[in-house]
């Protein structure tokens, strides 16, 4: 009986593995040539229905998590051999209830042709190409916390964060930074992350510390009064970072996304019940996002996003209505919410600090200034939110000072 037990073990494994290695992740960066070939191809998938497993881990988590059916791969399998095109990767968008695939169109092929062909497929629900995302940022050339760069964070001194801080911090806001990945072991950020997950294509030395990510999470909630650094606009908010984007080179502030790695990062955004998701990033108008963002903000999720600069493309998902824009005051669009974004001094991989200029840190401003809110208002909604930060008489500040509730730290 040994024996068949083990072979049985060992044909286990064997599939196992076939399942796993079927997904080439490799290829979800950014396409070798300027014509992208790749396809995103959703279909119902009717056996969602995971739990999202309890325990959060310290390190950024591997793909793998949230694996697919063996009908849905079945019924991915078929497209590719159908319409003659090549597998990449494939992911349950558990928030739509469908299977998002990811195909090459092969060069004798004719994409648009492909693309029609796909969408008269009964099975298909949805046909998009991939679409490519840019960070928005670049380096320019109260209480008496004890942080020693407080006084260089023009920022959070002209928002008068350091007296809000007596009375609310985030506490027990859950908020989704969609971006490049955080420093971790940054002295600023140590324990300010309870969660993280990586989306997107890993470098080769597999070192997820990325100065955007980073960037935006020392904003957002760098650890306040711990005689380093600087403090964050909402220190004791729950900080989820969602690796998405990856630089444009090796230790580079710019960096991308693609559709891809965005719907899975939103899907997950909502499956860990997040308040707020911060979207300091910017590109085309894509399907598959829209339905996510407009999900989670039917969820009660409130969505932040950067406004493009006048020199830079895109709008997306900031003109989604419903969804908080903000800008640093050089944008075209006059509808977002101006907040600080110029010289911003945060933190930066390898114990670091460092100033950002651009839409991309003005954006975490706002998140931060919503989490406060929020702490005290938990029941507000997007457009309570919205209504209270362009108030003409300053409200952030009035509101929260004339709250009754005061934090004991």
């Amino acid at each position: 009986m040994k024996p068949l037990r083990l072979s049985l073990i060992a044909g286990l494994l064997t599939l196992l593995t076939a399942c796993t290695t079927a997904t080439d992740f490799s290829q979800l960066g950014d396409s070798a040539t300027t014509d992208d070939r790749r396809l995103l191809v959703t279909f119902d998938d009717r056996t969602i229905n995971r739990k999202l497993p309890g325990n959060a881990l310290t390190g950024y988590r591997i793909r793998g998590q949230y694996s697919n059916s063996g009908w849905s791969e079945r019924i991915a399998r078929e497209l590719a051999d159908r319409h003659h095109i090549q597998f990449i990767a494939q992911w349950p968008v558990t928030a739509l209830g469908v299977s998002c695939v990811v195909y090459d169109v092969p060069k004798q092929l004719q994409l648009q042709q492909v693309m029609t062909e796909l969408k008269k497929d009964s099975q298909v629900s949805l046909v998009q190409q991939m679409h490519s995302y840019q960070t928005l940022g670049n380096i320019p050339p109260a209480r008496p916390y004890s942080d020693p760069y407080l006084h260089l964070q023009s920022g959070l001194q002209s928002l008068g964060i350091a007296d809000l801080h007596r009375i609310t911090t985030g506490r027990g806001v859950r908020i989704a930074l969609i971006d490049t990945g955080v420093d971790l072991n940054h002295p600023d950020l140590q324990g300010q992350i309870k969660y993280s997950e990586n989306m997107a294509p890993a470098p080769i030395d597999n070192n997820l510390a990325d100065i955007h990510g980073t960037a935006v999470a020392g904003i957002l909630s760098a650890h306040a009064d711990n005689g380093i650094g600087i403090v964050g606009i909402a220190p004791d908010a729950e900080i989820f970072a969602l690796r998405a984007c990856w630089p444009d080179k090796p230790g580079s502030l710019a960096a991308r996304c693609n559709s891809f790695t965005l719907a899975l990062a939103l899907n997950q955004a909502i499956r860990l019940d997040s308040h707020i998701v911060n979207l300091s990033l910017s590109g085309p108008e894509d399907p598959l996002l829209r339905q996510l963002i407009e999900k989670a903000m039917a969820t009660g999720i409130i969505v932040i996003a950067a406004v493009p600069a006048k020199d830079q493309v895109g709008g997306f998902p900031a003109n989604i209505s419903g969804v908080i824009a903000v800008g640093q005051g050089d944008e075209d669009n006059h509808s977002e919410i101006i907040a600080p974004g110029k010289d911003i001094l945060t933190t930066v991989p390898h114990q670091a600090y460092d100033f950002m200029t651009g839409s991309s840190f003005a954006t975490p401003h706002v998140t931060g200034m919503v989490a406060l809110l929020l702490q005290l208002h938990p029941d507000w909604h997007a457009a309570d939110v919205e209504r209270q930060l362009r108030s003409d008489s300053n409200p952030l500040t009035a509101q929260l000072n004339n709250s009754p509730t005061v934090i004991t730290k």
